[in-house]
This record gives structure tokens, C-alpha cells and sequence, in this order.
């Protein structure tokens, strides 16, 4: 069976990516559920994580990858039932209509999940909505804002399990992708840290494959991680005339995580993480990625 997994690409894939020239000129495949906003918090100014020190551990315009979910109620505990619901969803999100596409990507009305997106999917949520303890905006520097939120996106939240599903559905124009592109599924997740945690591909031919998610080190409440798994094209994409059919859905499965939250996730032809190979490889990847370069400069040149 093809292996499918977490933190990887291959040398082909790399060099494939290289020869397509910098990210702004690049065609190909993106369709995001979500958006980047770092889980609505933004910059999080002013907010602390569980270890006391800044969500925003890295200094990025948004939280992000190695950053924390802020410790809303500031007593060193990222957690349902400590007072650290959030909703912070625009009006999209809670519509489950957030999406967003590339060049030559068109939704075909299946693309759904939003919802999960920018919200505490904490068992405690419904009792803080009650009792208007649902932060909802603002920051510490200017003051926090708290209320009742919006519904939560898989009532009742106090019956695990409470995980997100997303759904992609779309079109791409033939023009904009070259069959046989690697795709990738990325996300931004925050606070995984109850095992098992898995999630479940179901392809466009309906076949289903589970990936296992990295939860966080016991000393790190709170994380947030980037994680890429590889697909192939036709886990994806099929033949549908003038445009290829887009297709996959990305079930998470944790029965016994009582809080996490989800920035966004996405299909791209761009990977968001990749572990470096060892050095032998490395060095292979080199020679695949030279070669592919200058075949694609004299291309170019000849063009």
C-alpha cells in the first residue's frame, strides 16, 4: 500500500515545485476551509499561553505554527471547563461558508467545515455560552470582550466526540494544473493532546486511509501545529471533461479530547511543513532538483 504520512515530501515532488518558479507565479491547485488569521486571534497581543510566556512565542503577524492558544483566564492551563472558550468566528465561518480558491478554482457548493474553524470545540463551551464567559473579542491590552458566542458547530458540546469534518468539493481548470501534481492537505491545529487522535481521508473513489496526528508534549499546553500529509493526484482529482473534479473529506477522530481548535485546513500543491531527509538523500534530491532546474531554465530560454 502506498505509505501516506505526516511531515514528509518526496525528491520528486520538491523538484516538481522548484521547476514551477517562485509561489506568487505559480499555477496550481488551492482550496482553503477557513482562513488565516490565527484562529481569529491575530497577532494575539497582549495574550499569555499556559507557561507563562507570549502566545505569540515567535513574533509572526499571525499565530501559527510552535505559537500557543492563549490562557484566556490566565492560571497556567489551557483547558476545557478553565474558563478558556473562544469564539471568534466571522460570520462566514459560523454560515459554513468560509472558503476560499486559487486561481482556476471553483467551489461546486460541497465545501464545508468552516464552522470548526476560529471556536474552542471544548465540552465546556455550551456552559460558558450560558453564562455569557465566551471570549469574543478584543485582547488584554485593550480589554477583553466576553458573551454567549455563536451555536456551537457540533451540539451539544458537552458529548464527546465534539471533532470537526471537512468537506472539499471544487473544480480546477485543466490549464491550471498538470495531471499527476502531488497534492497536499494541510492544517493549522491548536492543543492536541489526548491520545488517539487520528484522522480519516476519505478519497474522491470513495476509499478511505487514516493518519495519525502528532499530539503535543506534556510541557507545551496549548501548542499549535502545522501538519501536511502527501496525497497523489487521484486521491484528489478526477477526469471530468474540460476541468478536473475535486474531491476529499477529512474526518478527525479524538473520543476523548475535550478541547482543541482548528485556524484552517486546505488542499495546495504547496506543502506548509516538510521534515529535511537525511544527508544521503538530501544529496540525491540535489542532483533530481539541478537537473529539473536547468531543463526548466533552457525551456524558458528557448520559450
Amino acid at each position: 500500500m502506498r505509505r501516506m504520512g505526516w511531515f514528509s515530501i518526496s525528491c520528486l515532488a520538491l523538484a516538481a515545485l522548484l521547476a514551477l518558479g517562485p509561489p506568487g507565479a505559480r499555477a496550481g491547485l488551492l482550496a482553503r476551509i477557513g482562513d488565516v488569521d490565527g484562529f481569529g486571534y491575530g497577532a494575539a497581543p497582549g495574550f499569555h499561553a499556559a507557561n507563562g510566556g507570549p502566545a505569540n512565542a515567535h513574533g509572526n503577524p499571525v499565530l501559527t505554527d510552535r505559537d500557543f492558544l492563549p490562557d484566556i483566564n490566565g492560571d497556567g492551563v489551557v483547558a476545557t471547563g478553565r474558563r478558556d472558550d473562544f469564539d471568534l468566528r466571522s460570520a462566514a465561518e459560523v454560515g459554513n461558508t468560509a472558503n476560499s480558491f486559487g486561481a482556476g478554482v471553483s467551489n461546486t457548493s460541497g465545501t464545508l467545515g468552516s464552522k470548526f474553524t476560529d471556536i474552542s470545540l471544548s465540552r465546556s463551551y455550551d456552559a460558558s455560552a450560558a453564562a455569557n464567559r465566551v471570549l469574543v473579542g478584543g485582547d488584554p491590552n485593550s480589554g477583553l470582550v466576553f458573551g454567549a458566542g455563536g451555536p456551537f458547530p457540533s451540539p451539544p458540546s458537552n458529548t464527546l466526540p465534539n471533532q470537526p469534518g471537512f468537506a472539499f468539493s471544487f473544480d480546477v481548470n485543466k490549464a491550471n494544473l498538470a495531471s499527476g501534481t502531488p497534492i497536499f492537505f494541510n492544517m493549522v491545529f491548536g492543543d492536541y493532546d489526548v491520545s488517539p487522535a487520528i484522522v480519516t481521508i476519505t478519497r474522491k473513489d470513495g476509499s478511505t486511509e487514516n493518519i495519525a496526528v502528532h499530539t503535543q508534549p506534556n510541557a507545551e499546553d496549548g501548542l499549535i501545529q502545522a501538519a501536511t500529509a502527501n496525497l497523489t493526484f487521484g486521491d484528489v482529482l478526477a477526469d471530468g471533461g474540460s476541468v478536473w473534479n475535486g474531491f476529499l473529506r477529512a474526518d478527525f477522530v479524538a473520543p476523548r479530547e475535550p478541547y482543541t481548535a482548528f485556524d484552517y485546513v486546505e488542499l495546495s500543491t504547496i506543502p506548509l511543513v516538510g521534515v529535511p531527509e537525511p544527508p544521503s538523500l538530501i544529496m540525491g534530491c540535489l542532483g533530481v532538483v539541478m537537473v529539473t532546474l536547468l531543463v526548466a531554465a533552457r525551456r524558458r530560454r528557448a520559450a
